[in-house]
């Protein structure tokens, strides 16, 4: 777990944070970056933008239970990013962990080198580990529960527990552990199957499959195209819509009546 946290902020000091650490610097934005190792201790603090980053690494490897890095600007009353993790709602060893960049939606949600860039990233901090799960997303509520979570009514700690046996969800980019790549017959296979424009493999042999160029360019279609490429591994079950997540995106079909897929 402690590797894992010290590699996703550590790839963050690259991209999105370090503009705003050297803003930071010549006054004109505010980085807050907290660690807390269990509830009820107190919050310890780091300078990032004063080289607090060993500091702030020593204690991530430690495991800490929740992590923050906070960004504000003085022209906007929302945080320009935010990078967190938390363990409360998942359990040790789990952890969730999220970006949240904020901007102008359909500007950056169009812009190819916006969108390689998010990829990249999302890339280069889940490399060194096996990730159970992730999504890239934009529209759709930022919960611990995924897409097929809402949909089927899956209980958190349920679909945290499998996420190694089914896949927990799809979005625009899905992270697909290395058990479940192997089984959809590995990285070569899913490129060649079309519904990807990409598929970045990670070292710990898990798959980042980027559905389409741009978030913009996720359109019902694609996700479709997603969806069916993923059947064998997704659980079972019709997703139907969930008042309390009206927003979420999903194939409204059943998983399991597809060949392969596990009921």
């Amino acid at each position: 777990m402690g590797f894992g946290l010290a590699s996703w902020f550590g790839a963050a000091l690259d991209w999105p944070l370090a503009q705003y650490l050297q803003r930071e610097r010549e006054g004109t934005a505010e980085t807050l970056a907290t660690t807390l190792m269990d509830e009820g201790d107190e919050d310890k603090e780091f300078p990032l933008a004063a080289g607090g980053w060993a500091g702030m690494r020593a204690e991530l490897l430690r495991g800490p239970e929740v992590v923050s890095v906070l960004v504000a600007l003085p022209e906007t009353d929302r945080p320009a990013v935010h990078v967190m993790s938390s363990s409360i709602l998942v359990k040790r060893p789990n952890a969730e962990v999220q970006i949240l960049v904020s901007g102008e939606d359909g500007e950056r949600s169009a812009d190819p080198a916006f969108c390689r860039s998010v990829v990249d990233f999302l890339t280069s901090a889940l490399d060194p580990v096996n990730p159970a799960f992730g999504r890239i997303c934009a529209g759709e509520p930022v919960t611990p529960k995924t897409n097929l979570d809402a949909a089927l009514k899956r209980k958190l700690r349920k679909s945290v527990a499998e996420a190694r046996q089914t896949l927990r969800g799809y979005a625009w980019v899905t992270v697909c552990p290395a058990e479940l790549t192997d089984a959809l017959g590995g990285a070569d296979t899913l490129k060649k199957s079309g519904a990807f424009h990409r598929v970045a493999s990670l070292a710990s042999g898990g798959t980042v499959l980027q559905a389409t160029e741009t978030l913009a360019a996720f359109s019902d279609e694609a996700m479709h195209k997603t969806f069916h490429a993923l059947t064998p591994v997704l659980p079972p079950g019709l997703p139907r819509f969930n008042p309390a997540a009206p927003y979420v995106r999903f194939v409204p079909e059943d998983a399991g009546r597809f060949t392969g897929g596990r009921r």
